[in-house]
């Protein structure tokens, strides 16, 4: 029996390969290879985003960082939309060491300088002390009066001589609304699904179904809608110019050069300013229905994750061919920021503007569906590319009085990747 063990091993080391030779791996058909019970698959989805709806658009509140006090409040800072009106008080040149003010209130004050020689030095008596001049002339500071204020337009000193009106505007939207679509976005997902049987003695598989993808969100649009218009003007008294306003614009305080004794020139050292009462001497508030128009610029910007879960059919097509199909429930849990820029444009003054954002989150809930076709190169993978159906429904999100209905529904969309079994 040992004599023969050698010669049967060397037969059929031989054999052996050549039976395998003989087998083309590639011949058998893909449905008669071992069933992979598993398939993940990785793409991209091409979807229809939201459609958004903006409502109660156009109302601008007060820009300011502090809204006009009251007249009953005296002599403080105002802040206008057109203007400045701002608290006054003795300068450190116009008080002494202890903080008491040594210019005559209503009136003027100078200050002095050391005169210079021709060559450049300062000029001293014989017994050697400074030689001074006069080097500026300025408005001394008036409680209840300022030397610092400004405006903006002509129109602000006309009708009333001797008076400046200052404004400070706001709008109440009449309900102006504003459409806008996301449209068509591009998205990554990733679907996972298990092979639980065939229908009877088909090849016709069915399973179970998941995925997760992310869509984006971003649905803007601009133009204008109409809003009622509320006006407040304070009238401001000038107190030292002759029935007269300065041109427009204006900022005080004002100054030009002064020229001392012996021609030395003090550059702005000569005040001009214009002083202003100030305190109002009245105030109106005035509402003029549908009178502005409020330019605008709304977004809906964010992304939702879309979770899905269902059964699903495969259906053989010949070798390396398939499809499958599949349909059920899905979830999104979305974040979307509502951003919004409106203007009020004014004649004579900058255009005043409102921004803001507010951020929201939800979690959505719907349905699926998909049709897909599978291309199978190997075993193991293969590509795919099918159409895909959403619905999740609608939900709103507010900035304040503002609006914005968006819509996730019924969108359909186009989807294709790489799918691997194992």
């Amino acid at each position: 029996m040992k004599s023969l063990r050698l010669p049967v091993l060397v037969a059929a080391s031989g054999l052996l390969p050549s039976l395998f030779a003989q087998i083309n791996y590639d011949d058998i058909p893909i449905e008669y290879r071992p069933v992979r019970k598993n398939a993940f698959s990785v793409g991209v989805r091409i979807i229809g985003g939201a459609d958004v709806k903006f409502g109660n658009l156009g109302t601008i509140p007060s820009t300011l960082s502090v809204d006009p006090a009251d007249p009953s409040a005296g002599a403080v800072t105002r802040l206008y939309a057109d203007g400045t009106v701002l608290l006054d008080a003795a300068r450190t040149n116009e008080v002494d060491s202890n903080g008491n003010q040594t210019s005559t209130p209503g009136g003027r004050y100078y200050s002095e300088s050391q005169r210079v020689n021709e060559d450049g030095t300062l000029m001293v008596d014989a017994d050697g002390n400074p030689v001074m001049q006069r080097s500026g002339d300025y408005l001394a500071y008036t409680p209840g009066i300022t030397r610092a204020w400004s405006y903006s337009s002509d129109s602000q000193a006309t009708g009333n001589p001797g008076y400046i009106a200052m404004h400070n505007y706001t709008t109440q939207g009449l309900g102006g609304t504003a459409e806008a679509s996301s449209g068509a976005g591009a998205g990554f997902e990733f679907t996972a699904s298990h092979r639980f049987g065939t229908f009877g003695s088909s090849r016709i598989e069915w399973g179970l179904l998941a995925g997760v993808g992310i869509t984006d969100i971003n649905g803007k649009t601009s133009s204008s809608v109409r809003a009622d218009l509320t006006t407040l003007t304070d009238l401001y008294r000038i107190t030292n110019a002759l029935g007269s306003a300065p041109g427009a614009p204006y900022s005080g305080p004002t100054f030009s050069d002064y020229v001392g004794e012996d021609g030395t020139v003090y550059s702005s050292s000569t005040e001009t300013t214009t002083t202003l009462n100030g305190t109002p001497v009245s105030r109106t508030i005035t509402t003029t229905p549908n009178g502005a128009q409020v330019d605008g610029n709304w977004q809906i910007k964010g992304a939702y994750y879309l979770f899905r879960v269902g059964p699903v059919v495969r259906i053989p097509i010949g070798s390396r061919f398939a499809a499958t199909l599949s349909a059920g429930y899905a979830a999104a849990y979305l974040g979307t920021t509502y951003k919004v820029q409106e203007t009020l444009a004014v004649e004579g003054i900058s255009p005043i503007t409102y921004t803001g954002e507010e951020d929201y989150t939800d979690f959505l809930h719907g349905t699926y569906g998909e049709v897909n076709f599978e291309w199978w190169l190997t075993t193991r993978t293969g590509f795919f590319a099918g159409a895909t159906y959403e619905g999740l429904g609608d939900y709103k999100q507010t900035m304040g009085d503002r609006t914005a209905s968006i819509e996730i529904g019924g969108n359909t969309g186009f989807r294709f990747g790489l799918t691997t079994r194992f």
